[in-house]
């Protein structure tokens, strides 16, 4: 499935595979396509979660892998949407790409965040109506 989104300062799009029980995502935008970072998230069962409060996800806690190729707010990205997506839907997730603007602002971040957001419940929504 491909999700994507227009802002005033780039688009960004998130193609996401099921690979048996697990999803891949690539994401990217149009400034720069690269691959920025590559993030694994691998959802724990409950047994193995630090997590003691009953109002975190349903899935609980993800232990996170990651190899980053820029050090920078870009490559957080994939990160973001690795871990976001592996708690709202249980599954193992592999995130691949980045997304690439160049000196973002404080708003410019938080519209990717927010944009981010609503394509991994788009996701989720079409996941769980199967």
């Amino acid at each position: 499935m491909k999700l994507h989104r227009v802002l005033l300062f780039t688009s960004i799009q998130m193609d996401i595979t099921p690979v048996g029980s697990d999803l891949h995502v690539l994401l990217s935008s149009d400034n720069i396509p690269h691959i920025g970072s590559t993030v694994y998230a691998k959802v724990l069962p409950p047994s193995q979660s630090d997590s003691t409060s009953d109002d975190t996800s349903e899935t609980g806690e993800c232990e996170l892998m990651t190899i980053d190729h820029v050090d920078d707010t870009n490559s957080l990205f994939c990160k973001y949407v690795a871990e976001k997506l592996a708690k709202e839907t249980g599954q193992n997730v592999l995130c691949t790409g980045g997304i690439f603007t160049d000196d973002p602002t404080e708003r410019d971040i938080s519209k990717l965040y927010e944009n981010l957001d609503e394509m991994i419940r788009d996701w989720a929504v079409f996941f769980t109506d199967d």
